[in-house]
């Protein structure tokens, strides 16, 4: 192995161990009470070394916001290339993003729950773009799907975007309403039984206007 070779290697071994310690960091405590300080000290790295890597908190955020965006744009992409009708691609989009909950939820989290909004003004927009482009695309694709149902005579006339929007809303917010404990000895509800529940819904709702 040449040198030129076995130093970027070495880069990029040490980038992935500042990500594995921001992961938890952020993760564990979010954005905001997270420190440079702290992800340095946990990689054994001093805070000059970090910023080589990383130019800023916000900078390292972004990677690992977008790493994780990633693999639910790839599932949701893998899921718009089956050959469903309509209302069966609408419950699988519902279950793509109930999957990726399951499986990644300290992303989920990140994304959709813990500061998300306050965090997101402090993103420049460059670091996010591409994923924000592709969830744009997506949610273009998914009011299409809409559409493509109402021209087929399985959805009623309703605004296409508004439904998607809508549907999205529901499913997110159960995830959202159930993340806290106390909702969930309140309610006394098996959360996948009702994120199933709420997709079914939506879609029956949608057939059962057809008519006026």
């Amino acid at each position: 192995m040449g040198t030129e070779e076995r130093k970027e290697r070495e880069k990029l071994a040490r980038q992935e161990a500042i990500m594995a310690s921001a992961r938890e960091l952020f993760f564990a405590k979010g954005f905001t009470a997270t420190s440079m300080d702290e992800i340095a000290q946990r990689t054994e790295l001093s805070k000059g070394a970090l910023y080589l890597y990383f130019a800023s908190k916000e900078v390292l955020y972004a990677t690992i916001l977008n790493e994780g965006l990633k693999i639910l744009f790839d599932r949701i992409e893998a899921a718009f290339q089956l050959d469903l009708p309509p209302d069966q691609m609408l419950r699988k989009i519902g279950e793509v993003h109930y999957r990726y909950y399951l499986d990644y939820r300290e992303y989920s989290r990140i994304f959709f729950f813990r500061e998300h909004r306050d965090v997101a003004r402090q993103l420049p927009r460059e670091l996010i773009r591409d994923n924000l482009e592709k969830g744009m695309r997506n949610f273009q694709r998914f009011s299409e799907v809409i559409q493509k149902g109402i021209e087929q005579g399985i959805f009623a006339r309703v605004d296409p975007r508004k439904a998607a929007v809508a549907f999205w809303g529901a499913t997110n917010g159960i995830l959202f309403l159930f993340e806290d404990e106390l909702n969930r000895e309140m309610f006394g509800m098996d959360v996948e039984q009702l994120i199933y529940y709420t997709i079914d819904l939506f879609i029956e709702a949608l057939k059962k206007r057809q008519g006026g």
